[in-house]
């Protein structure tokens, strides 16, 4: 296709694309479960439903599937973080076996002095929230179990390393770069067995059981999205004619809302185009943990193949900063593997997280003082803004955010929170756009295994209408044209003698699918494509690749 058929028929797509954002609602991959809307409805069906706040009696704190154990050690005290099925640590910084009390020692789980661990080695790649010893006590007690077990031999019981054998867990890489990883540790590539696109069916789920009886509403019909809804009653539906997610009170968290996975090495060799066919509308990839310790080792597959497929991603990486200058080691570490990875802030369709939670580290103690964190966020941000990446927020989840990140400053830039709750405890949000991490025990096509759900979107709807202008400009000497939303670049080429024809069209902002500019050095031409691959393709032929020239819908 020439340069000006191909711009043309840009423009056109372009066209359509803003009218379909105008006339339908964000396409979020629906079934046709439905349930009454909230808005301007006489009675809400929801508040017909009994919902319990607590997780079942057998299952830890804020953590609904995870197995509550039948004891806990007298060595585990009271003010200890539990932070897995199995583990507890300490206000010292040592990792113990919660039911044992033994010192954990295991390298792979807890690292050595110069070495940190891959942080989701200690739950088997799930998200766990951390919760106090104290209240894991109490409920192992009135469960029945036995709460301060070996008490009487606790005060002379030596601590002995844990002898429980070591599990095979993924490891990163720092020198490969290859898209095409194999991950011989984490889970195999086949396609999970649990059909995502239907509403899940959990049990414990009674704030959708409605058997799929549609219910008019005047905004509409509820749809439950392809994403299960999780183990409190939090659930999807609508709101407005736009997908929504909802507290188990059917309380609106976001409207405007996307179904949007979080994955590591731990989901293994995942089959990104079942992920997408399954109503996935969005990846935040984990690139990495701590500083110099190289890539996740599915980090460089997972952003090629969200690339390819345009499929929005953004990106975390897990801090075990401890002060200001290692949190400056993580942005300078994490900007070196985003520029290795050819990620560009353009790219990004979600923010850069800094993930921030209570860790593990063999001789290093983590913080707990607010104004420590606040030095260790400032660094990594400044890190990555001088490296011009600006999209950047803090993930973290709520018990953790009210006390040692209990900052304005911190809470200033939190957009993205895991609560595993009937509602989320976090209030704080800094912008209208925020995330809700609501389950990490979600079932979708393509992922062998559980990954982690979210919902993104905005608490008050934000215009569709069109409102970046691109603009074009004709060079006279060899009749080409150029389209872009650089003002900057319109401005200085206008110096040199191209006409300024003012703005072509509009797109939306925040637009998902990536629009590729091209440049032929031989003949002056520019050449727009959405394919990612066809923009490796013609850059390998000898066209200049000059990145994303804006992003639609």
């Amino acid at each position: 296709m020439s340069a000006k058929r191909m711009m043309s028929a840009v423009a056109v797509l372009a066209s359509m694309t803003l009218v379909s954002a105008v006339c339908a609602a964000p396409a979020s991959a629906l079934s046709d479960v439905s349930v009454d809307a909230r808005a301007n409805a006489s009675t809400d069906p929801f508040r017909t439903q009994t919902i319990s706040d607590d997780t079942a009696a057998d299952a830890m704190p804020d953590n609904p599937d995870a197995a509550l154990p039948d004891q806990v050690s007298a060595a585990i005290p009271d003010d200890a973080t539990v932070v897995s099925e199995d583990h507890a640590v300490t206000a010292d910084g040592e990792l113990k076996n919660i039911t044992t009390g033994e010192t954990v020692t295991d390298p792979a789980l807890v690292g050595t002095q110069d070495s940190q661990p891959d942080p989701l080695a200690k739950t088997d790649g799930e998200s766990f929230i951390p919760v106090q010893a104290d209240e894991v006590k109490q409920k192992v007690a009135a469960n029945g179990g036995d709460a301060n077990a070996g008490a009487a031999d606790a005060q002379t019981a030596p601590d002995t390393s844990d002898t429980q054998p070591e599990q095979t867990r993924p490891n990163d890489s720092s020198e490969s770069e290859q898209p095409n990883q194999s991950d011989s540790s984490a889970p195999s590539d086949s396609a999970s067995t649990s059909d995502s696109g239907e509403a899940a069916g959990n049990a414990s789920d009674s704030a959708t059981a409605t058997n799929g009886a549609a219910k008019a509403t005047t905004k509409g019909s509820v749809r439950l999205a392809a994403l299960q809804n999780n183990e409190y009653g939090a659930h999807w539906g609508s709101y407005n004619g736009t997908a929504a997610f909802f507290d188990a009170s059917n309380n609106l968290f976001v409207q405007q809302a996307k179904g949007v996975i979080d994955v590591s090495a731990w989901q293994g060799n995942i089959n990104w185009q079942a992920v997408k066919n399954s109503g996935v509308e969005g990846a935040i990839i984990r690139i990495g943990y701590g500083w110099d310790n190289g890539f996740d080792k599915q980090a460089l597959r997972n952003i090629s193949e969200c690339r390819r497929l345009g499929i929005p991603f953004g990106i975390y990486l897990y801090s075990y900063a401890y002060d200001a200058n290692t949190g400056a080691a993580e942005g300078s570490s994490l900007v070196n593997l985003l520029q290795k990875a050819g990620v560009s802030s353009s790219d990004l369709g979600y923010p850069v997280y800094y993930d921030l939670e209570r860790w593990t580290w063999t001789g290093h103690e983590v913080p707990n003082d607010p104004g420590t964190y606040d030095g260790i966020v400032n660094a990594w941000y400044g890190r990555l803004q001088s490296a011009g990446y600006n999209n950047l927020a803090v993930y973290s989840y709520t018990s953790y955010l009210n006390t040692a990140l209990n900052s304005g400053n911190i809470h200033s830039k939190t957009r993205w929170v895991a609560q595993y709750g009937s509602s989320m405890g976090y209030t704080a949000f800094p912008t209208n756009d925020r995330g809700w991490q609501y389950t990490s025990r979600g079932s979708v096509s393509g992922i062998s295994g559980t990954v982690d759900l979210n919902a993104f979107g905005n608490q008050t709807a934000t215009s569709s209408a069109p409102s970046v202008p691109v603009y074009r400009v004709y060079n006279p000497n060899d009749g080409n044209h150029l389209f872009t939303m650089n003002s900057y670049e319109r401005d200085n080429l206008a110096r040199l003698g191209w006409h300024d024809e003012g703005v072509s069209w509009y797109v939306p902002s925040g637009g998902s699918i990536n629009v590729y500019r091209l440049y032929n050095p031989n003949n002056g031409e520019h050449v727009f494509t959405t394919e990612y691959g066809e923009y490796v393709l013609v850059g390998r032929a000898g066209w200049h690749q000059e990145g994303v020239a804006w992003t639609s819908l």
